[in-house]
């Protein structure tokens, strides 16, 4: 972290400013141990957790290897739930930017008897369909929540 900085936070790592939003969200609880801004706490933790999610498996993969663990092993499963976790974010900003939202994702299900989301996270093959998808949709302009009762 930058301490001369006005925002100190400008460089810091992601493990950095999770233990940082951990340490603010901690400072929300009085003296009693009730939580001041509920609200405000349960947001810092999500963004805590999002930015250096842990690994309760014996610690993290970096820990595991520290402690002699061999790299492949303890990295390649981090990265396959990564790259899900994602395809997952990237198709949910796909569908917003052209105007979807999950209660059109039930077109898909009626056509192909299977879940979008399931497709997203099962390979980059189905990712590049639900895009693919997103965009047929879009085109059509005849989605499920434009439709006005």
């Amino acid at each position: 972290m930058i301490k001369d900085h006005p925002n100190p936070y400008i460089q810091a790592s992601p493990h950095e400013l999770s233990a940082a939003l951990h340490r603010c969200a901690g400072q929300l609880q009085t003296a009693n141990g009730t939580v001041e801004r509920q609200d405000m706490a349960h947001l810092l933790l999500a963004a805590a957790k999002r930015l250096a999610p842990k690994d309760k498996r014996l610690g993290e993969p970096a820990n595991r290897v520290r402690a002699g663990a061999d790299v492949l092993p303890e990295f390649w499963p981090r990265y396959e739930l990564e790259k899900r976790a994602i395809r997952w974010h990237l198709f949910h900003q796909a569908a917003e930017a052209a105007g979807l939202t999950p209660a059109d994702f039930g077109a898909y299900f009626t056509l192909t008897g299977r879940p979008l989301t399931d497709r997203v996270l099962e390979s980059e093959d189905g990712y590049r369909e639900a895009l693919d998808w997103i965009e047929e949709a879009r085109r059509a302009g005849d989605w499920a929540s434009r439709q006005v009762e």
